[in-house]
């Protein structure tokens, strides 16, 4: 068995790589319209008025970011990665979104901001890569004020893309992954040119009780994507297939068990 490491997990977070990696995945234009339906229905249960900043928690190269300023709003976009921040500055040095968007270095274990000083914050795909999740959730609900919201984005280990991926990859013997059963989600650590990482399926009964614990209640769980498979094929027709799809579920039929992303949103009650 392999010996994986949290804080090396942390260091591959850091790189410029992984952003890219990332980017050239999920920041398309296929996905551009998903992400502004998304981000439009977390605002309306928001209502934040506009003007008002919104923490953008692990903002990466700031592609997020951008869509919640033209959404109206400014934000404060923090992350661990200097290599992502450098990247994101890159993105917006020059342009409209230079005098809305403030970009910090912050641990979410260790958030470098006052209790209870921030209104609204915005996780999008982030917890899944923290190996110590419960201090990334404690963090971000100790700066949220009380009658403040998070709202998190995370992929379902119950999902019906998840459990069939891994029926068939325990049966094809394709799995590269080592897998960690935790009573946050299916941790699945790989070793990769980078250094190791971790993706995380959550376990969405724990994730919803772990905020809990913190003060805030649960207002909203809805389908995210229902899969993400449109970056494992080639064929642009398929791609495209795939994301109609996804928008459908997202738009009508928004169950979100058998949805590979879940959208949760939490309101701090005390």
């Amino acid at each position: 068995m392999k010996k994986y490491s949290a804080s090396e997990a942390e260091n591959t977070l850091q790189l410029s790589r992984i952003h890219e990696e990332w980017t050239t995945n999920y920041r398309t234009r296929d996905n551009d319209l998903f992400y502004r339906c998304a981000f439009k229905r977390i605002f309306r249960i928001f209502k934040a008025p506009k003007g008002y900043t919104i923490v953008d928690a692990g903002c990466g190269s700031c592609y997020k970011s951008k869509i919640i300023v033209d959404f109206g709003y400014r934000v404060l976009g923090i992350d661990i990665s200097a290599s992502a921040l450098s990247m994101a500055r890159d993105s917006i040095n020059g342009t409209e979104y230079e005098n809305h968007i403030d970009l910090q270095q912050h641990n979410l274990t260790d958030i470098k901001l006052s209790d209870k000083s921030i209104d609204y914050l915005i996780s999008w795909g982030v917890l899944m890569h923290i190996p110590q999740i419960d201090k990334a959730i404690a963090e971000m609900c100790r700066i949220v004020k009380n009658g403040g919201y998070i709202a998190v984005s995370e992929s379902n280990m119950y999902s019906l893309q998840a459990i069939t991926i891994r029926m068939l990859k325990r049966l094809l013997k394709k799995e590269k992954a080592e897998i960690k059963n935790t009573s946050a989600g299916l941790e699945f650590w790989e070793k990769t040119d980078e250094g190791d990482l971790m993706t995380r399926q959550t376990n969405a009964k724990w994730l919803v009780l772990e905020f809990e614990k913190h003060g805030m209640k649960l207002v909203n769980r809805n389908a995210g994507q229902f899969t993400e498979l449109y970056w494992l094929v080639n064929t642009k027709f398929i791609k495209k297939i795939i994301h109609i799809f996804n928008n459908i579920w997202f738009e009508f039929i928004k169950i979100p068990s058998p949805a590979f992303g879940n959208i949760f949103i939490f309101k701090k009650i005390n």
